[in-house]
């Protein structure tokens, strides 16, 4: 472990940032491995809430997901239609 000599003569310990600890380091957040990080964290964040803020934010996702979906649906009508 990395320490810090005082001028006490005491030794304080380094304090490491986040790391989470599947991945045991933090993932750059624009690669596959931080989204997949950004995910789990979400997700554990999630279980942590309440109920109503958890109804909320599940909600919120769904709608995201519909709204995705809904997307790749009229885009291919769309691509189909210029045919």
């Amino acid at each position: 472990m990395w320490t810090l000599d005082r001028d006490d003569g005491e030794f304080e310990p380094r304090r490491a940032p986040y790391v989470d600890g599947a991945w045991g380091r933090t993932a750059n957040p624009n690669t596959v491995d931080g989204e997949l990080q950004n995910m789990a964290a979400f997700g554990s964040g999630l279980s942590r809430m309440s109920a109503p803020r958890r109804a909320a934010a599940k909600a919120v996702v769904w709608l995201i997901l519909i709204g995705v979906a809904l997307t790749i649906v009229f885009g291919a009508i769309d691509i189909f239609r210029a045919w």
